[in-house]
């Protein structure tokens, strides 16, 4: 990952985007099963480049999301039988997990590590799981989860780190900047995020 990165979507996902593709990339192998957790974008063409690159590769390449995908409803709960993956994607999703996995908006506390958890049961031996999430001050906030660096150890428990990448936004919203976790201790998503975290898991 870069130092910095033009904020050209205005967005969080001015990073996550180039960092899952980046990732992708760099950990996929031949005849690897992909999963994408809430793989449903929000807006179709910020993802585009990426899902061509899905396509072009004919990766096979699965989405879960409570709002339709290959295994549509609640992750936690969805029954996977024996399907297992050999990486799977949470982009800005697992935050959002103790409130809309249901899209009801009720809270549901530690949600976001039982989702975790699920992710460890069903990815194989050795499998990466991609993840990236607000990052500053580890505090709920309407409708979705901050972290800090503990706040990820606490979550990822039962997987390695293999690689982290944290991001602050500049004062003049232009460019995030590569930052050291112990400098965002304090950031808080206002009506938008200004800090990311972006990070590689290994499962143990």
């Amino acid at each position: 990952m870069k130092d910095k990165y033009y904020n050209s979507l205005g967005n969080e996902r001015s990073v996550e985007l180039v960092f899952i593709k980046d990732i992708v990339e760099k950990y996929y192998q031949e005849s690897n099963i992909i999963l994408d957790v809430g793989g449903i974008p929000s807006d179709p063409k910020h993802s585009e480049s990426f899902f061509n690159y899905i396509n072009d590769r004919k990766i096979d390449y699965r989405i879960s999301d409570f709002r339709g995908g290959n295994y549509p409803g609640d992750f936690v709960e969805y029954d996977f039988k024996d399907d297992k993956f050999d990486i799977i994607i949470f982009l800005s999703s697992l935050e959002h997990f103790p409130q809309c996995t249901e899209s009801d908006c009720l809270y549901r506390e530690g949600y976001d590590k039982k989702g975790y958890q699920k992710s460890l049961n069903i990815l194989k031996n050795n499998g990466y799981i991609f993840l990236t999430v607000p990052f500053g001050k580890h505090i709920w906030q309407d409708y979705h989860q901050n972290y800090n660096w503990q706040g990820i150890l606490d979550l990822t428990e039962g997987s390695t780190i293999i690689e982290s990448h944290t991001y602050t936004i500049d004062d003049t919203g232009l460019w995030w900047n590569k930052t050291e976790p112990s400098k965002m201790e304090e950031i808080l998503y206002t009506d938008k995020a200004h800090g990311v975290g972006c990070f590689v898991m290994q499962k143990k």
